[in-house]
């Protein structure tokens, strides 16, 4: 989540109340669920059968895919999903994750919805599903997914985020970092560590965790917070911050993705995440389809493709795939590492987490 970008709730709100007139043919929250399902005629089709359907269907449809995406490494995907399906195309808008949830609502407001697919974080598909702008994937790629992967809404996760606490290996010598969170509330850290301006939800779930998990009282993790915020600097964005950390600008951070740091070390950087600090905050990333694509046929064969083989992909990637097993990839969260995902409370007020996050660092020192 990017500093100074509105929530994807309040994205949502905004971009309704500014919406005109009540036609239920121009407002996200109604026409979409009343319409048939344009992907019904392929869920009972499995196999070679819907493969080659979807497929002749696609061609039909123009040999085209529009996807809206926020990964960042989404060229993998479609590299991959080219090899598979050479006849089709696939346009592929990318961006921010805010900017794809405000494209695609503006969008659906006017009548005119232009993607068949989108590809981005939870809040962001949560919010686009509470529009009913997307439809249930029912394919059969679902059978080899994680359970965590599903159950979800109308959307899928594809791949989860890491949150982890990844240091330097020349400022932090080994055995220094804590075993979990609080530990980092010791002034000897002071100026040593580095959160992200946007991160709001690492810090709800973060909190949620130390209030459900642990047991601590709101004041607690409150006060805990102060203590751990007055050892940071804050930096701007997720890359900025793996480079810095790489660096050696500041000793740990404490809300990087695992994929930034494994990136980074495979290239030859001085930086280390294991063994873990915990709790691992895990964040899904996820699919969705569209409730009315110009291409139901390509949506769906990429949808199969993502879900299924092209798991292999997001494991290259060094992403963590939602595929239970995906062929000599091992999981990079070691086992019996405690680990902690968004409550239900963080997802719905994203006002009050926002705010209370931004309040937090207010003050706080910046990264350069």
């Amino acid at each position: 989540m990017r500093h100074g970008a509105l929530p994807a709730g309040l994205l949502v709100a905004g971009l309704l109340m500014s919406a005109c007139g009540p036609s239920p043919t121009t407002t996200a929250a109604n026409a979409p669920q009343e319409e048939s399902n344009p992907y019904a005629a392929y869920e009972s089709l499995k196999g070679d059968k819907r493969t080659e359907k979807l497929l002749a269907d696609a061609r039909e449809e123009g040999g085209v895919l529009d996807l809206y995406t926020s990964n960042t490494d989404i060229q993998d995907l479609v590299d991959g999903f080219k090899k598979a399906h050479p006849d089709i195309k696939v346009r592929a808008f990318r961006a921010n994750s805010e900017t794809v949830l405000q494209r695609t609502l503006q969008e659906n407001q006017a009548g005119k919805p232009q993607n068949d697919v989108i590809d981005t974080n939870d809040l962001e598909l949560r919010a686009l599903d509470s529009q009913h702008l997307l439809r249930a994937y029912t394919g059969p790629s679902l059978d080899g997914l994680k359970p965590e992967a599903k159950g979800l809404g109308n959307w899928t996760a594809e791949r989860f985020n890491a949150f982890v606490a990844g240091w330097n290996t020349r400022e932090i010598p080994k055995g220094e970092q804590p075993e979990d969170f609080t530990g980092f509330a010791d002034p000897k850290w002071k100026g040593k560590l580095s959160v992200e301006v946007g991160d709001w939800d690492w810090y709800a779930a973060m909190h949620t965790y130390l209030t459900e998990k642990k047991g601590m009282s709101e004041a607690a993790a409150d006060a805990l917070f102060k203590k751990v915020v007055a050892n940071v600097k804050v930096a701007k964005g997720h890359t900025v911050q793996g480079e810095m950390l790489s660096a050696g600008q500041f000793g740990l951070a404490l809300s990087v993705y695992s994929h930034t740091v494994d990136k980074a070390a495979r290239k030859g950087a001085p930086v280390a995440w294991k063994p873990a600090v915990e709790p691992v905050i895990l964040r899904p990333n996820g699919i969705g389809l569209m409730a009315t694509p110009r291409h139901p046929a390509a949506a769906l064969l990429w949808t199969d493709y993502v879900l299924g083989t092209g798991q292999k992909e997001i494991a290259k990637s060094l992403r963590i795939p939602a595929a239970r097993h995906v062929p000599g990839y091992d999981e990079p969260v070691p086992a019996g590492t405690e680990t902690f995902t968004l409550s239900k409370t963080g997802e719905t007020d994203t006002k009050k987490w926002d705010a209370a996050y931004d309040a937090l660092l207010r003050g706080a020192p910046q990264a350069d």
